[in-house]
């Protein structure tokens, strides 16, 4: 018991400090990536195993994008295959009451989404830019994820999971990213 409560005091001092610690939470290229002009539309393969997907798309701050996301096969974390409302994982993944150990949600990317969410992040504003798709506004009419970036730079996709845990993800998703304006 009392390697087990070491290890737990381990992973939250670890993890609490990486709320600190710059380039801790993503590594993402902060280079500004093939910019997309007004009615561009970039086509993305999305798997939920890559850690930081780099879509090689630059973004200009202060613009408006529209996202789209087809899931293409069904999103798995390691055995978790739905949510806590017993329906299958998409976009915005599920809550930490369904992980086995509540302890573990520490661990987490962003404590503040849902665990697999998808997120959006540009490397050269990291803490600013850091959204779920639980944060964008969704237009029916359209099906897209509306959102306005942070600042210039690529954007990087990933699910919210834990560092070193990504190689037990399966799931894929089109994504299609536009420039509104």
């Amino acid at each position: 018991m009392k390697k087990f409560k070491a290890l737990v005091a381990i992973l939250t001092t670890v993890s609490l400090s990486s709320c600190a610690v710059p380039g801790w939470m993503s590594i993402g290229d902060a280079q500004p990536g093939e910019v997309l002009m007004t009615g561009e539309t970039a086509a993305l393969q999305f798997f939920t195993n890559i850690p930081n997907f780099d879509t090689e798309v630059g973004l200009q701050a202060n613009m408006q994008y529209a996202l789209k996301i087809n899931l293409l096969s069904n999103w798995v974390d390691s055995t978790i295959d739905k949510n806590e409302k017993e329906q299958t994982l998409d976009q915005y993944g599920f809550a930490d009451s369904v992980m086995p150990l509540p302890a573990v949600s520490l661990l987490k990317r962003s404590r503040e989404h849902n665990w697999f969410e998808l997120m959006l992040l540009q490397a050269n504003c990291k803490r600013s830019s850091l959204v779920g798709v639980s944060d964008l506004t969704f237009d029916e009419a359209s099906g897209s994820y509306n959102f306005v970036a942070t600042c210039d730079g690529k954007l990087t996709l990933f699910v919210n999971d834990s560092y070193g845990f990504y190689g037990n993800n399966s799931g894929f998703a089109s994504i299609s990213l536009s420039r509104v304006n």
